[in-house]
């Protein structure tokens, strides 16, 4: 019951407060027992949240990581004082190992399928990081823990069948982030503007989106319509995607703001 109502105050999403009281548990492993102790793979919002956990319980040594620099789905490694950051890559340390799908370049497969693929083996969401799709093959980042039944059970993603093979982390494939340049004005930086701007809908459907708790700022949920963005934010609107207030220029003559919004695509 104590650790349930800590969660409490960070979040009021079941399935993230299940996460958070798991995070809390690793974390007093490693002070009382000092050993390393890991979660399993974490969301960019269960992530925050996690982080927002940890400054306030006195931000002990921990690292993220995915597998690669700039992963979105990262496991949280609480590091006991005999091992640093630098050496989470280590063999004997480093908890997550990657499998390379190939398949013909005559078919076209997407992170729908690989997911659905996977899945389809009995393996959980949780132990699975991010699924780096090519034209011809796919990287897939996984718990070290399920790599071998992995490597017996997932065979095909779509129905069509999959080349598996075992690389090294330095050699994954990161395809090239792709997103949409919009260049516009707005009356002011509040949370509803931006996302109406950013996501190419009105601010009557913005602000219904914010009230509705599908909107993130920097991957924390938001609900303030007037909250100020700024320059560097990323902002998530669930069903439409991810974009980042790229930049925020000077300001028209009717007193408009000029921003530049990089929407992923």
């Amino acid at each position: 019951m104590y650790k349930n109502e800590i969660v409490d105050k960070y979040t009021s999403n079941p399935e993230v407060k299940l996460i958070l009281v798991q995070v809390l548990d690793k974390l007093n492993q490693t002070r009382q027992k000092n050993i390393l102790t890991i979660t399993h793979f974490l969301n960019e919002h269960q992530r925050a949240v996690a982080e927002q956990l940890i400054k306030d319980f006195g931000n002990p040594p921990h690292v993220f990581f995915g597998g690669y620099d700039g992963a979105q789905r990262t496991v949280l490694i609480f590091l006991p004082d005999y091992i640093g950051p630098e050496d989470i890559t280590d063999q004997d340390i480093n908890p997550l190992s990657c499998i390379r799908a190939e398949y013909s370049v005559a078919n076209s497969l997407t992170h729908r399928d690989f997911l659905g693929g996977i899945l389809g083996t009995g393996i959980k969401r949780e132990m699975i990081g991010d699924i780096l799709v090519s034209s011809k093959s796919c990287d897939i980042i996984v718990m070290k823990e399920v790599l071998p039944y992995l490597e017996g059970n997932f065979s095909t993603a779509g129905r069509i069948k999959l080349d598996i093979s075992v690389i090294p982390l330095n050699i994954i494939n990161v395809p090239e982030t792709k997103y949409k340049i919009i260049n516009d004005t707005v009356a002011s930086l509040r949370l509803d503007s931006v996302v109406s701007s950013g996501f190419s809908i009105s601010r009557e459907k913005a602000v219904e989106a914010i009230k509705a708790g599908r909107v993130f700022i920097n991957h924390l949920e938001c609900s303030k319509i007037d909250k100020q963005v700024n320059q560097g934010d990323y902002i998530t609107v669930r069903g439409m995607g991810k974009a980042v207030l790229q930049e925020i220029g000077s300001t028209t003559r009717k007193g408009r703001i000029r921003i530049i919004i990089a929407k992923y695509i």
